[in-house]
């Protein structure tokens, strides 16, 4: 009988890595990775962390910037039944920490850029037994207390051929851990089934044709790796780079005749600065993608006026991996300054409604809650049995973000209930800077909002009540240099001398904003 069963995304790797065994599939420095050379090392290194005595659904981090080792990781992990940790290469000390023990990781994989950042933090969590480093100098001074191996010595001794694991679809997949406002990260859970249908989802949703050429500029560990998973279903080619530069971005796309990117609105405002006064040959590319973060309409006609028809534009959050809704290029109307500033309509294997405080849905117009539910939405939050129940209803996912629709179901985000900070595409919470200020000395009190900047979409603004009548500016800059992320850190800082509260007693941020946000709508797109 035919198994109608979803693939698990081990099953999903082993096929497309066969089938486009000779085509290019990751670049990286002026070195390429076949699809047959990715198959080998990611089989390996799969058979070395088995060997190693990993076992199905083991958590696995993810310390590595954008680099060739990334996607043979990745890759190796889903082939031994493990679950990754992604770990952004922003993150803080603290942070990596956290997230590493909150979701009790085996092991860790370091790119070099961590080195010293792994021998702060292994000794704080105590789940942590094998290291796998790329860094050779790093391997003495980590210590006595972990396995450490190399990985080229693993990869030049471990068999060639994929471990044979036990891996259903409802294995544990991967912990991707995502902020709030009134707590620590969260580890959102998905599984080998989620991973694969969310895999295949990018590829049709954002319209990744089999070998295009895909420049990922972003890193991996956020929306780039899920993209990039998406890509290699198609057989696709990846050009990943670290850190982003205007100018080298087009180089690329001229040289390497991209066809496909994914851009947050910073970056893409960016490029349309460099191209005001110079040009560049950007015929090859057939579709930009943004997403994770506002886009000022009139940049967007800008951007439509200079490239054309290639703007895709995406809405999600790890809980439903990056894909709830997705704005096509034909929606991306210039004359339609309404519809430029929507996220989109529901994706195909994504549902979506808008209800009000008692779970009601609301009528065209009138805004509420979005909730979520898809194929690939999360199995919940890691051992947090309650915040889980919080967070899922009746399989609908409680996205925390206040959203309408239009009489056609195109979906608006107008605000964020989270307070959350977009910046550059990258989610800053409030809280998170608020509890690092509020321990200088110099601050009474402090509330964190997002304010409308050019480039940033939204940056980072921190008011303040002094403790005394003055505040040490340069003084407060290096201490939330030594403890925020570089994303995180304020832009400016206003002193006032007391915060506004709503009648209860609670500070209120909305008044707070106003009048940075005076004229300008906070839509997000």
């Amino acid at each position: 009988m035919l198994d109608k069963s979803t693939p698990t995304l081990t099953q999903l790797y082993d096929s497309v890595l066969k089938r486009y065994e000779t085509a290019p599939a990751i670049s990286f420095g002026g070195e390429t990775l076949t699809y047959g050379a990715l198959d080998d090392r990611s089989a390996r290194l799969a058979n070395a962390l088995v060997d190693l005595g990993l076992e199905p659904e083991d958590r696995v981090g993810l310390l590595l910037s954008n680099r060739l080792e990334y996607p043979i990781a990745d890759i190796a992990l889903a082939r031994a039944g493990l679950a990754k940790v992604p770990l952004n290469d922003m993150l803080s000390a603290d942070d990596i920490e956290y997230m590493l023990d909150n979701s009790d990781a085996s092991a860790v994989i370091v790119g070099p850029a961590f080195s010293e950042t792994i021998q702060t933090v292994a000794p704080n969590v105590p789940s942590l037994d094998l290291i796998v480093t790329i860094d050779t100098a790093a391997l003495p001074a980590i210590g006595d207390d972990h396995h450490v191996a190399q990985l080229e010595d693993l990869l030049e001794t471990a068999a060639p051929e994929p471990p044979d694991v036990d891996v259903s679809t409802d294995t544990l997949a991967g912990v991707f851990h995502t902020g709030g406002t009134t707590g620590d990260p969260k580890g959102v859970k998905h599984t080998q089934e989620n991973l694969a249908l969310n895999a295949l989802a990018h590829a049709i949703e954002l319209d990744i044709q089999p070998r295009d050429d895909l420049l990922l500029m972003t890193p991996l560990p956020h929306s780039a790796g899920l993209i990039m998973a998406g890509g290699l279903t198609q057989g696709s080619s990846h050009v990943i780079t670290q850190g982003f530069d205007a100018e080298q971005a087009l180089d690329t796309i001229e040289r390497e005749a991209i066809s496909w990117t994914f851009m947050v609105p910073t970056m893409i405002y960016r490029v349309l600065d460099v191209l005001v006064d110079r040009e560049y040959d950007t015929a090859s590319l057939e579709t930009l993608v943004y997403g994770a973060a506002p886009m000022k309409p009139a940049r967007l006609r800008e951007g439509l006026d200079e490239l054309g028809d290639v703007f895709v534009q995406l809405y999600g959050q790890y809980e439903t991996p990056d894909l709830i809704t997705v704005l096509p290029k034909a929606a991306h109307d210039p004359d339609d300054e309404r519809r430029l500033s929507s996220c989109g309509l529901p994706t195909a294997m994504c549902e979506v409604k808008i209800v009000d405080e008692d779970g009601e849905e609301v009528p065209p117009g009138q805004p509420g809650e979005i909730l979520a539910r898809g194929a690939y939405s999360m199995e919940g939050y890691y051992e947090l049995p309650e915040k889980t129940a919080e967070t899922i209803e009746d399989g609908w996912i409680h996205t925390g973000d206040i959203g309408k629709r239009d009489e056609e179901g195109y979906v608006y985000i107008v605000d964020r209930d989270s307070d959350v900070i977009i910046s550059g595409g990258m989610n800053v919470y409030s809280v998170t800077v608020e509890d690092v200020i509020q321990q200088h000395k110099d601050v009474a009190n402090v509330a964190v909002i997002g304010v409308p900047d050019d480039e940033w979409g939204e940056a980072v603004k921190a008011v303040i009540v002094p403790a005394d009548t003055t505040i040490d500016r340069a003084d407060l800059e290096s201490f939330c240099a030594d403890r925020l992320a570089d994303y995180e850190r304020p832009k400016s800082f206003d002193v006032v001398d007391e915060l506004p509260t709503t009648p209860y007693g609670k500070l209120d941020k909305k008044r707070l904003r106003e009048p940075y946000w005076d004229d300008q709508s906070r839509e997000i797109s």
